[in-house]
């Protein structure tokens, strides 16, 4: 199918986001990807922010398309389940290497570093997962304590984006030569146990 000019900006930014985060991302880069001119982006988008919220959204419905967040669960299932196959999907995305991996891999070169739009990225993020995310955390720490539930959100997180997170050096020693598919999910079976072994760690009440 062929793109459209927009369409070639945001596949141009995602692959630019994913490599050099957004403060080292250069619009430079991403326009001459797409075979277009930086009065395009002003034109679609108006800024480099909202090009990188236009890239950040289709990255992560590349991601959930191939590796869906709900994992096709009814909504009779229970909140443990629903818990598992978030981290499920987030932990798979970390070890692919084609567009499904891109949403962790600019998650991951831009959260932590200076310059970066944070609070726009949470209120993305929030409307992608968190909300969903933070839902079932509550129903699952039989709380509805704002704090117990941002804790619990922050434990998910930490442990569930760790894999995305590990430079390529530390990856690589991870599995003596290349892993094989039951290698990998595997290891994100044990992660999901060690994300459920950390929320039934918190407290039933928060001290204050």
């Amino acid at each position: 199918m062929k793109l459209d000019a927009k369409e070639k900006l945001i596949r141009s930014a995602i692959e630019v986001f994913a490599e050099q985060g957004y403060r080292d991302g250069k619009i430079a880069n991403i326009v001459k990807g797409a075979g277009a001119n930086i009065a395009a982006v002003n034109y679609h988008f108006g800024s480099k922010d909202q090009l990188f919220v236009a890239a950040l959204r289709q990255a992560f419905a590349d991601a959930d398309e191939i590796y869906p967040s709900r994992g096709g669960l009814p909504d009779s299932a229970s909140a443990e389940k629903k818990i598992a196959a978030v981290a499920r999907a987030v932990l798979i995305r970390s070890f692919d290497e084609g567009k499904a991996g891109n949403f962790n891999r600019i998650m991951s070169r831009t959260m932590h570093v200076p310059g970066s739009p944070v609070e726009m990225i949470l209120i993305e993020v929030e409307d992608f997962e968190l909300k969903y995310l933070s839902l079932e955390l509550a129903k699952f720490l039989e709380t509805k304590c704002p704090q117990l539930i941002g804790w619990a959100v922050a434990i998910f997180i930490s442990l569930a984006t760790m894999i995305s997170k590990c430079p390529l050096a530390v990856k690589e020693h991870l599995f003596s030569k290349e892993p094989k598919q039951s290698q990998i999910n595997s290891m994100i079976e044990y992660q999901i146990e060690a994300i459920f072994a950390a929320l039934r760690a918190i407290p039933k009440k928060f001290t204050s």
